[in-house]
């Protein structure tokens, strides 16, 4: 596979499959939360940050495997509830609240998975509101 290094799987490991257990359990206004949090950051903040993930993708080889988790994170934000109707207060649903959710949740999960790749500052960009919301 392209861009993929050989060996290195960045979704399939203890770090991710607690991420997304732990994102299985949030709640309405955790996800508000995380939303607010994220839009909280500067937007320079966020471009340095993706910058350094791109780097690190690039300098690693692991630009596949960052699309990877990207897209499981955003996968698990476009799939609706387990609950068939499942309306919160405001009439949005709950696929509709991850959704906004989703920037901070690919962030998060980019964060987890990419680990000690990233220097602490981008990890801090990156995580910080996941870590604000969830308390993790």
């Amino acid at each position: 596979m392209w861009g993929r290094r050989r060996g290195v799987d960045l979704i399939q490991t203890a770090e991710m499959d607690a991420f997304f257990d732990r994102l299985d359990r949030l709640n309405e206004a955790q996800l508000l939360g995380l939303r607010a949090a994220w839009t909280a950051i500067d937007r320079s903040v966020h471009q340095q940050a993706w910058a350094a993930v791109r780097a690190v993708g690039t300098a690693e080889g692991l630009t596949g495997e960052i699309d990877r988790v990207r897209n499981k994170a955003v996968g698990w934000a476009e799939r609706g509830s387990n609950l068939s109707v499942y309306t919160l207060s405001d009439d949005k649903t709950w696929r509709e609240i991850k959704l906004e959710a989703v920037e901070a949740i690919v962030d998060a999960a980019l964060a987890v998975a990419l680990g000690s790749r990233l220097g602490e500052d981008v990890r801090e960009a990156l995580l910080g509101p996941w870590l604000r919301v969830t308390g993790a």
